[in-house]
């Protein structure tokens, strides 16, 4: 049996915070489900760049997050953090993250695939509906100021999705080897090397054949 008034009063003040918490929270609750959907807007990608208003402040709930030292800007402060893992900053401007070489060369390469099967397509309208040969012989007739820049266009695409694959099916039958072996060319410093090359080869390749 507790003797200690102190005590007593103590226990007593928590029975009572604690009944009336319970009781606040079964009658608040819906409120409290709308205002979190009303937020729910505010939140994008994985992260979220947006924190719920009500997040520290106090409230009919609790007292807040003032006695642990909670600056009166703390949701200023957070919202203009940058956020991890989305690809651009809190400003939607600025890539956030530094893409590699091979991040760059395999986007490249899937860019240039997507771009021949449009035009894989498009020749394909062309050849069904009208003429393909008259086509191509209109745009060889064009200017060749404006010629050249095309030609380079549709060379590098094919050139470039061609080493690239090359350079995948060589990947595909190599050796990985262990992590004490750094001559593999799955090696990092290899693939950044690989993918420099790739780009320059194929703007090589395909500057030549556009001045055909």
């Amino acid at each position: 049996m507790l003797r200690n008034p102190s005590t007593v009063r103590l226990l007593a003040l928590a029975c009572r915070q604690a009944s009336s918490s319970q009781q606040a929270t079964a009658a608040g609750q819906p409120a409290l489900l709308a205002a979190l959907g009303q937020q729910a807007q505010q939140f994008r990608f994985i992260g979220g760049d947006k924190i719920p208003e009500f997040w520290g402040k106090p409230s009919k709930y609790t007292e807040g997050t003032a006695f642990l030292g909670t600056p009166p800007n703390h949701l200023d402060t957070l919202n203009k953090r940058p956020l991890s893992p989305d690809v651009f900053d809190i400003d939607g401007k600025n890539v956030h993250y530094k893409l590699p070489w091979a991040a760059l060369s395999s986007i490249t390469n899937r860019g240039t695939g997507v771009a021949m099967s449009v035009g894989a397509f498009v020749a394909a309208a062309i050849a069904l509906r009208g003429d393909l040969p008259g086509t191509v012989a209109a745009v060889s007739s064009t200017n060749a100021i404006l010629l050249f820049p095309f030609k380079f266009a549709v060379s590098y695409t094919i050139v470039y999705h061609w080493l690239g694959g090359m350079r995948h099916f060589l990947w595909d039958h190599t050796k990985i080897g262990n992590m004490a072996e750094k001559g593999s060319v799955l090696e990092l410093p290899a693939v950044d090397m690989s993918s420099k090359i790739l780009f320059i080869g194929a703007g090589v390749i395909s500057f030549a054949m556009a001045c055909m």
